[in-house]
């Protein structure tokens, strides 16, 4: 059963190394000196959003042939098992998915999963290609993948056409998609949107914030919370965020952004899993080629 005891901690967001909790957990976070250079990596996954594919007065073009550049340089020379693209792939066009899915993601060389965010828009006429994220990437909105014993679970946090409303995640979908996969030994969690209102203990910009979503979204995090198998949370939505955050001993991870018209250095997340179940995340900063957040969690 999932368990339901609420940590003390749970809205203590911290400054604190990535090996400074969890470390009895048969999978845990582990400084980049605390990983032996001879230790093989199982698993090495990448975290990018908001491409932002259409929005008018970017380049949105090179900025989706750039992240494509960044992720096939990453197979090539390091190693790389796949790719979650974390919400915003376009910019409140549905055709503009089309585009992208059968042009520059189509020569990416990993295999890719997409989450949809809150400027990604089907628009539901029966019949028309676009009329469900099932029938553009052949799978719902809400939906789980796992490589080897690693689970990715992907909620959707978007309304159905364009709004100023953050939606929480699903929670009834989310507790049967967290007891089928209890007996795993991780879970990390891709949401698009932050699920914790905007100034809450030190909490960023940009997350849930209309009144009937905010309690809705708390329910979220402490089901998150509550589950001893879920080891990290990552968003996107917030271009400015490169950094993560701690609440109820949980890491919710951003970042930045690789597309749109504003938020720092273009670029995305590294999770690198080795073969003695230490886990290791760090930012890299596409557009200088530099890696940051790679031992410490900012809050």
């Amino acid at each position: 059963m999932l368990q339901s005891t609420m940590m003390q901690t749970r809205r203590q967001f911290i400054r604190t190394s990535l090996g400074a909790t969890a470390a009895a957990v048969p999978v845990k976070w582990c400084r980049a000196e605390e990983v032996s250079p001879n230790l093989k990596i199982k698993l090495r996954v990448c975290v990018a959003s908001d491409l932002h594919y259409g929005q008018k007065d970017t380049p949105y073009v090179k900025m989706a042939d750039d992240l494509v550049g960044w992720v096939n340089e990453e197979k090539k020379t390091k190693g790389l098992d796949a790719l979650f693209l974390n919400g915003d792939l376009t910019n409140d066009s549905s055709e503009a998915l089309l585009i992208l899915r059968d042009g520059p993601l189509s020569t990416l060389q990993v295999p890719f999963h997409t989450i949809k965010g809150n400027h990604d828009f089907i628009d539901e006429k029966p019949g028309s290609p676009t009329e469900s994220w099932q029938k553009i990437w052949g799978y719902p909105s809400n939906h789980t993948v796992k490589y080897g014993d690693f689970v990715f679970i992907m909620a959707d946090t978007s309304a159905p056409r364009k709004s100023d409303v953050y939606l929480a995640a699903d929670l009834e979908w989310l507790k049967k998609e967290l007891e089928s996969h209890k007996d795993a030994p991780a879970i990390f969690v891709m949401i698009h949107i932050p699920q914790r209102k905007q100034g809450v203990e030190g909490w960023p910009q940009h997350g849930v914030h209309d009144v009937e979503e905010v309690g809705k979204a708390e329910a979220v995090m402490d089901l998150l919370e509550s589950t001893g198998n879920v080891r990290g949370v990552f968003h996107g939505h917030n271009h400015d965020e490169t950094a993560a955050y701690v609440s109820g001993e949980k890491r919710y991870f951003f970042d930045s952004h690789v597309g749109g018209s504003w938020g720092a250095k273009k670029g995305y997340r590294i999770l690198e899993i080795y073969e003695d179940n230490r886990m290791l995340t760090y930012q890299m900063n596409a557009e200088d080629n530099i890696e940051s957040n790679r031992d410490e969690i900012m809050g």
